[in-house]
């Protein structure tokens, strides 16, 4: 018994992360949604789609591709009246002229992590991540389900984000200052 858990352990470290499927199906149905309550996303976009991206490390691949194929799935590349495209990157695409909307973070090391957060401040778009923890690095949003979906805001990131919500977006989430 105690081999067949050494095992079970070191087949989940040899192929990364392990992603809950709730989470992500939340997260996927959730974020894009959120990103669409910035204020002026629309008028920005005048005949062009807001573009969403999935940042993925390597070993992460299929797990971005099903988030995309996911949002596809719900909205069929449009939200609210508006085009919308779900892509994925991996880290190391990061240089300009890549350009996003919005970031959704799977799992990444801090370097990477540190390193997303900062285009995204720079951009000045929001980051939105898996994990909840993970919104210490200066991600904007993070959701989880507890005894209910709570969506978290990072009020610490939120004036250096430079980008409004609607009003009402203020009233559902929790403020957390984790920076």
């Amino acid at each position: 018994m105690r081999y067949i858990a050494l095992l079970l352990i070191f087949w989940q470290s040899m192929w990364g992360y392990t992603y809950n499927e709730l989470l992500l199906d939340a997260q996927s149905r959730i974020y894009p949604k959120l990103l669409m309550l910035e204020e002026g996303i629309a008028a920005r976009h005048n005949n062009k789609p807001v573009v969403f991206t999935v940042l993925y490390e390597p070993e992460d691949e299929f797990t971005a591709e099903k988030i995309v194929d996911k949002i596809e799935a719900y909205y069929d590349h449009s939200l609210g009246g508006i085009s919308f495209e779900a892509e994925m990157a991996t880290f190391r695409e990061l240089e300009p002229p890549f350009h996003s909307d919005a970031f959704y973070i799977l799992k990444a090391d801090e370097e990477d992590m540190k390193r997303a957060v900062d285009f995204a401040l720079r951009e000045k778009i929001p980051v939105f991540v898996y994990d909840f923890k993970d919104l210490k690095y200066g991600a904007l949003f993070a959701l989880t389900i507890e005894q209910s979906t709570v969506i978290y805001m990072n009020r610490a990131v939120l004036q250096k984000a430079g980008t409004l919500f609607a009003p009402s977006l203020y009233s559902i989430v929790r403020f957390v200052d984790a920076e």
